[in-house]
């Protein structure tokens, strides 16, 4: 009967519509009518008819969400109609000047305001044709977005035709892709189990996974969608957010069960209030509440401004608060030595993740805060990012409980090594004072490899641990010296339980090690951990020398000093000594980077060979943007400060400095400065944000904040720490702290969203 193509036509249909109405009813509606057995059977007879008719295979069957090989990149491609980006606001103060706006600008019009909430994930626009799902795009700029079809047909409450007869010809529907809570912890302990690294948070995971090439990996993901917006629309009426919600449905597009209506400021602020007492309870997280004017046509009335609708705004949170038990404090050693208390929590659920561990920062701050082991503590994540101990909620306090006493809890010896501590008054901290310590080595190692610094992808975590515990490292720039047969079976487990890196692991970090000669100079500057060293300095040292035996000896450091004021250190050339063929003995190997963080450096002599270069004028300083005049007369520093001057001509001119410079000559390493080489920012240079100050704060979905500020300043643009009358927009990704945003608002400084941030650097 089934040798009929007819017919057997006829049961592929049927069993496509079954399976996607049972999809429907599994992961939009969560009304299941069948069992997981009975789905099952249905899957695999269409499976085997298709695997039998080839011919009769249809892009939209369910069989069909995960196909193709692997991308080599993603295309980027231009949205139909820009997918902009909504205000923030913080309080509510700034939420009645949005009902008022809206108020007046609708000219006696009573407006409807539809309340969502805000889901923390990663905005996508879906474009159906006539039915059928044929693109789906990153958000991106803004005006054009990364094409992650393959990716998103993977998701299985993605319906690939629409629930629909008579579908319109074009239909976009513009949402947000996310992780649940649940699907989030099961991911990271699947992670755990295969000895990778855990995903920081559920929307970075969600980020990341749509960034994968392969969907055969993106399956493996827990990924959901909601839908809230629609984008390109054609062969459809549509008059509100109402009948949008309502669409939704009829179509099989998830959305959010939660929504208020409000017509008074009382009633949204009402709105806001509800949801907030609520959200925690969403199996996915949120971080605030979006308002938007229900009325299609009212909304054409407010228009919008270059970057945002003028009819919606997003309402953020403050930042969380939990209460749990502080069990014990372990005591982590950094890459210089700096012994840093941990608190070990009772694991408390915080602003969308499970939260076991928070920073105590120093000794100090445990003796001021009176902080115990045994203590019920609050906690929060600092800019809703790092979790750190608030304080202690001292009528919880146990009747035994005793004061912490630092020295005594490590018995007064380094937890990694045993070796000898001492008080450091100048960093307010511990240290640990043996240069062979295996933490240290592994620190610096992490902070060379690092993605703002060479970026050696695949070097970090447990890879560079078991490179300093097997012997092949004992500072960062034996990496390269490495070899792919060293590499290939170096065992990240244990003897009892080897897992070997394995070969291609290994070619891809020696390419990677090998990409990193060529890096800029201001990678490298940031790589060596030089003190007062960050990012933005180090672009700005950069640019302004050629490379970095200029910089040992720097005239424009100097002139900096000089012109600020400021004492010149005495320093002198680069002893240009040969490089020893043998190997040092592994005891001596390991200093690097250690010594010049604990006391002053014998200085070397000059050489004929490289003179010290003559300090550079005020005027060219000013030139160079790294001098201003005041109007008194008086020059100060703008990005490169005094501090940072002295730390880099100091560093260079210890014998720590030297054994690098000389290190790095006879490895072939000469990295190069000037503006041309100054940032590794993608996208187009030049001159928009010339004149703009930004400062970063919260989690970008898109970049690490580093990428972020390299692109800033490849624009001509400043970055900043800290919000001040001279910066000229606050850029607040998500999980945004209240500090900032509140110094903002207090010094009249625009904040805008990261979508508006991209726009402005796809200008």
């Amino acid at each position: 009967m089934m040798e009929n193509k007819d017919n057997v036509a006829g049961r592929l249909e049927w069993l496509r519509g079954e399976i996607r109405r049972h999809d429907r009813l599994y992961y939009v509606e969560a009304k299941p009518e069948i069992s997981d057995f009975e789905y099952d059977g249905l899957y695999r007879e269409l499976r085997e008819l298709e695997k039998a008719h080839p011919e009769l295979v249809t892009e939209d069957s369910p069989t069909q969400r995960v196909a193709g090989e692997p991308l080599d990149a993603f295309k980027t491609v231009q949205h139909s109609i820009p997918m902009m980006s909504l205000d923030n606001t913080y309080d509510a103060d700034d939420l009645r000047r949005f009902h008022d706006y809206v108020v007046k600008g609708l000219a006696g019009k009573k407006p409807l305001y539809v309340i969502e909430p805000k889901i923390d994930g990663v905005s996508i626009s879906l474009r159906y044709e006539n039915g059928v799902l044929v693109q789906a795009l990153t958000r991106g700029n803004g005006k054009q977005g990364d094409d992650v079809t393959a990716n998103i047909r993977t998701i299985p409450s993605v319906p690939l035709r629409l629930f629909v007869d008579s579908p319109p010809e074009v239909f976009e529907a513009r949402g947000e892709v996310f992780m649940s809570k649940s699907g989030f912890l099961k991911l990271n302990g699947l992670r755990i189990a295969r000895g990778e690294d855990e995903f920081a948070n559920a929307r970075n995971a969600t980020a990341g996974s749509l960034k994968q090439l392969d969907p055969r990996q993106v399956a493996e993901r827990p990924l959901d969608i909601l839908f809230y917006a629609q984008g390109d629309v054609s062969g459809i009426d549509l008059k509100s957010q109402l009948d949008l919600l309502d669409l939704f449905d009829s179509y099989g597009l998830k959305r959010q069960a939660w929504y208020r209506t409000a017509e008074t400021y009382d009633e949204l602020l009402a709105a806001i209030q509800d949801l907030n007492t609520v959200r925690n309870s969403f199996p996915y997280d949120t971080d605030g509440a979006v308002i938007k004017v229900n009325d299609f046509a009212q909304r054409e009335q407010l228009g919008m401004t270059a970057h945002a609708p003028s009819w919606a705004k997003a309402y953020k949170y403050a930042p969380e608060q939990a209460e749990t038990i502080l069990k014990t404090i372990t005591i982590q050693v950094g890459r210089t030595g700096v012994l840093t208390p941990v608190a070990e929590l009772e694991p408390v659920a915080l602003a969308g993740s499970t939260i076991a561990r928070a920073t105590l920062h120093n000794e100090d701050e445990i003796r001021r805060k009176d902080i115990r082991i045994g203590d019920t503590v609050v906690i929060e994540k600092a800019g809703e990012v790092i979790p750190a101990v608030v304080s202690v909620v001292m009528s919880k306090r146990p009747a035994d409980s005793v004061e912490f006493d630092f020295v005594s809890h490590i018995d007064n010896k380094c937890p990694s090594c045993g070796g000898k501590i001492e008080r450091d008054s100048q960093f307010v901290a511990w240290r640990c004072m043996n240069i062979q310590c295996p933490a240290q080595v592994v620190r610096r190692l992490e902070y060379f490899a690092a993605r703002n610094a060479l970026d050696l992808e695949s070097l970090g975590g447990v890879v560079a641990e078991s490179l300093v515990e097997r012997g092949l490292v004992a500072e960062p720039l034996d990496v390269f010296e490495l070899r792919q047969d060293q590499l290939a079976v170096l065992n990240l487990g244990t003897d009892e339980s080897p897992r070997m890196f394995g070969a291609k692991n290994a070619a891809k970090l020696l390419a990677a090690i090998e990409r990193a000669r060529t890096k800029p100079l201001a990678s490298w500057l940031q790589a060596l951990g030089i003190p007062d060293v960050g990012a933005a300095t180090a672009y700005h040292i950069g640019r302004v020398h050629k490379n970095i035996r200029e910089v040992a000896t720097s005239g424009v450091l100097r002139g900096l000093l000089a012109a600020s004021g400021n004492p010149v250190p005495e320093v002198q050339a680069v002893k240009d000594k040969p490089v020893e063929d043998k190997p040092k003995p592994k005891e001596q190997k390991g200093q690097v980077l250690f010594d010049f963080f604990l006391e002053e450096q014998p200085k070397p002599t000059a050489t004929k060979e490289l003179p010290t270069p003559e300090m550079t004028t005020p005027t060219k300083l000013v030139e160079l943007g790294l001098l201003k005049r005041r109007n008194d007369g008086e020059y100060v520093t703008t990005s490169i400060g005094p501090k940072t001057a002295t730390s880099v001509l100091d560093f260079f001119a210890s014998q720590i400095g030297q054994d690098i410079l000389r290190r790095m000559e006879a490895l072939g390493i000469d990295p190069q400065g000037g503006e041309d080489n100054a940032t590794e920012a993608e996208g187009t240079t030049g001159n928009s944000l010339a004149g703009k100050t930004f400062v970063l704060t919260g989690t970008l979905a898109s970049m690490d904040r580093d990428t972020a500020s390299a692109k800033i300043r490849a624009l001509g643009g400043n970055v900043a720490s800290s919000v001040s009358r001279n910066t000229t927009f606050l850029v607040a990704g998500a999980n945004t702290g209240a500090k900032k945003t509140e110094r903002a608002a207090e010094l009249g400084v625009q904040v805008i969203d990261e979508e508006a941030f991209l726009a402005m650097l796809g200008n």
